[in-house]
């Protein structure tokens, strides 16, 4: 079938001429053995498998083509910064929280053994966020979960501060928090990808920049108030102490209250910025997965008035023809419907997940992505929570003699990370290297960072080391959260990075226990495992069918 040139680039108009219908407006309906996909181990190593394209397919291809026309635009460049301040608080939060912990645990005398559960509860939400707002956003949209993520993160996150002597309360608030910040990044990263033009897509890799600025961010904050306004650290709680006994009480501890009401009102900024200040337009792509032909259309409109653009020359009836020549009877769906249809809907869309698992394709895709996120996710966690440990065996200190030394060193660890970005940006466009081997490349490289980890033996080699690790973490990151929804069609691309962060934060969860009876054992067999972790991701990515980096993403 032809479908009109001057709607689409002639370097993707012999994509079109396909013959496998499979949708209708988006569901389901049955796949070819083409359509599942053809995987040789030529194919896997070289990245270039592929699938016949579906007419949903052929009409995203139409989309791509109008969107390329607004270049980077205004409304992208929003897109984009808006999507970056939310890379920003998923780490602004975890390390806020892990520097304000101590001042929790001293001020409600919380055991050693209970420390865990803050960590514990905080990755749990988090899988539950990513898991579940990639859901609601295939099913209702990525604006509903674009703005509804960073209100929960807000508003849980300031009631932190109303805390008073109960540990239990601070968890459990905190793992609602964690709900909102873990739908992020896969979300972010989703929506950014569906608003910018084919040939700018590498942008999204420099999204990660946001994450090492957040985590300097937050050391500043906790360095203005958790670490000037606490209780002397040798103070005990005052739970159980008579009358008149010298302790950690609120009043003299709010210092970590001050914290989690800064970071939360940045939070709620971000939310207003995303609801408030900019008119966020639901995605094309999932209006048009959804049936909605004509409002895919009319955003496309209402984008180019943004950015002062020539106005789309796409028809519904461009949509048709492809209807047409698949004998396909196109039905455009209304926008609304009632609240009893919705809630039916929620059960009865989740069908739409079938196509993942059934087109061997993007099953055999989804299944060495999962491996990389929890290799991923298991080799930082290890590293995270036994370093300090290791290095204590070693004899090695973090080399800060005070506050002041702290953050500094926070600063020299983790702000060079950027740079990892900036390397992940430049290698994704490389002709040899593109997504597939980048993501090898930095695996290795931070599995090699994590392994000399057993060779610090002074305070210079810990900083330079703990430095280069986070560079690689970044790279490699950046390059993984900006490539994966890539590989997936719009139907169920954000289902599918949410379930693959949600596996690699469920990684995160077991790693440390998993790391308990390797401690005792020797310092570096702890650092070995992380390292085995990160290699194994290394190792299956060598095998991920798809190089996105000259292909279309529908």
């Amino acid at each position: 079938m032809s479908v009109p040139s001057d709607h689409i680039s002639e370097k993707f108009a012999n994509e079109l001429e396909t013959d496998f219908p499979d949708k209708q407006n988006g569901v389901q309906i049955e796949l070819s053995p083409e359509e599942r996909g053809h995987l040789s181990i030529g194919d896997l190593l070289k990245g270039t498998a592929v699938h016949e394209l579906t007419p949903f397919e052929q009409k995203a291809a139409l989309i791509n083509a109008e969107i390329d026309k607004f270049g980077f635009g205004k409304y992208q460049q929003c897109i984009w910064l808006l999507c970056g301040f939310g890379y920003f608080l998923d780490l602004a939060w975890a390390q806020g929280v892990a520097l304000l912990a101590t001042a929790v645990y001293q001020e409600m005398g919380v055991a050693s053994g209970r420390q865990g559960l803050l960590s514990t509860c905080s990755n749990a939400g988090l899988a539950v966020g990513a898991f579940s707002f990639g859901i609601i956003s295939d099913i209702f949209g990525r604006k509903w979960a674009f703005n509804v993520s960073c209100l929960i993160t807000s508003i849980f996150g300031i009631l932190l501060a109303a805390s008073k002597n109960s540990f239990g309360a601070i968890c459990g608030i905190y793992f609602i928090s964690s709900i909102g910040l873990g739908g992020n990044i896969p979300i972010d990263a989703t929506i950014a990808l569906e608003f910018l033009p084919q040939n700018r897509r590498f942008l999204v890799s420099l999204l990660s920049m946001w994450q090492p600025i957040g985590v300097v961010a937050a050391s500043g904050i906790a360095y203005g108030t958790t670490a000037k306004y606490r209780c002397n650290v040798n103070l005990p709680a005052c739970n159980g102490l008579g009358h008149g006994e010298a302790c950690c009480t609120l009043s003299s501890n709010m210092g970590w209250r001050y914290q989690v009401i800064v970071t939360g009102a940045i939070t709620l900024a971000v939310f207003f910025a995303r609801f408030l200040l900019f008119r966020f337009y639901e995605s094309p792509k999932f209006l048009l997965s959804k049936g909605r032909e004509q409002d895919a259309i009319d955003v496309l409109f209402k984008i180019a008035k943004f950015n002062g653009a020539p106005e789309p020359t796409l028809t519904v009836e461009d949509f048709r023809r492809i209807d047409r020549a698949r004998g396909i009877k196109g039905t455009d769906q209304a926008a609304g419907s009632s609240a009893k249809d919705v809630i039916l809907d929620v059960f009865k869309n989740l069908g739409f997940l079938r196509g993942l698992f059934l087109r061997k394709l993007e099953c055999f895709t989804f299944i060495l992505l999962a491996i990389a996120y929890m290799g991923d996710y298991w080799s930082f966690n290890l590293a995270g929570y036994f370093l300090p440990i290791v290095l204590l065996q070693n004899n090695v200190s973090s080399g800060a003699n005070n506050v002041t030394d702290t953050y500094r060193e926070y600063v020299y660890i983790y702000l060079p990370g950027i740079i990892g970005a900036f390397v992940a940006l430049f290698s994704v466009q490389l002709p040899l290297i593109g997504r597939k081997w980048s993501l090898v490349i930095s695996a290795v490289l931070q599995g090699v960072s994590m392994a000399m980890y057993t060779q610090v033996k002074n305070t210079a080699g810990y900083v330079g080391l703990n430095a280069l690790e986070y560079i690689m973490q970044t790279f490699f990151n950046a390059v993984l959260y900006a490539s994966a929804p890539e590989m997936f069609d719009t139907t169920y691309r954000a289902s599918a990075s949410g379930m693959l962060s949600c596996l690699g934060r469920l990684a995160g969860i077991v790693a440390p226990f998993a790391g308990e009876k390797y401690i005792g054992k020797g310092s570096s067999g702890v650092l070995w495992l992380g390292a085995g972790g990160i290699w194994l991701s290394a190792f299956v990515m060598c095998f991920l069918p798809i190089e996105m980096r000259n292909r279309q993403m529908y």
